[in-house]
């Protein structure tokens, strides 16, 4: 099912969004950091908020879940892309990975990355949206793809 981009938004997040991005994160990432022993550090997410561009990703008039980003040199990091579970399958991740395409190409950036665990099934999203494994950690694939030219 594909999201209708008309019911759909970004708005610019504020540190009053840091308590809901916090615990959407710390939810939806708990299985991957049981999985591969590592510790949810609240703190360190709560440090990274000030340095990152956030954006709330709305359906109609309900909250569905957040995207950071940093620029970096030549290229846009993918922070974080956090969706509300129900909300999962109906496009909106495929959407928001389209804003973020676009927020790119307005930036001039060349590139954009991310990391995902190995085992998420969001790696074949990227992959289908021409990102390609660039490297790995133990827990992490790094992914890229070469940002369109408008």
């Amino acid at each position: 099912m594909i999201a209708k981009e008309v019911n759909l938004r970004l708005s610019l997040a504020s540190i009053k969004d840091l308590p809901f991005a916090r615990e959407l994160t710390r939810v939806n990432m708990r299985e991957y950091y049981a999985r591969y022993g590592l510790i949810w550090q609240p703190a360190a997410f709560d440090a990274e908020w000030p340095l990152r561009e956030s954006y709330l990703i709305h359906r109609a008039s309900r909250l569905t879940g957040f995207l950071g980003i940093t620029v970096e040199t030549n290229y846009l990091y993918v922070r974080d892309i956090q969706l509300i579970e129900t909300y999962r399958g109906e496009g909106v991740g495929t959407w928001s990975m389209a804003r973020i395409a676009q927020m790119a190409a307005d930036r001039r950036c060349k590139r954009i990355r991310l990391k995902v665990f190995k085992s998420n099934p969001a790696i074949a999203l990227y992959r289908r949206l021409g990102y390609a494994s660039v490297g790995e950690e133990t827990a992490l694939l790094w992914m890229e793809r070469v940002v369109d030219k408008h």
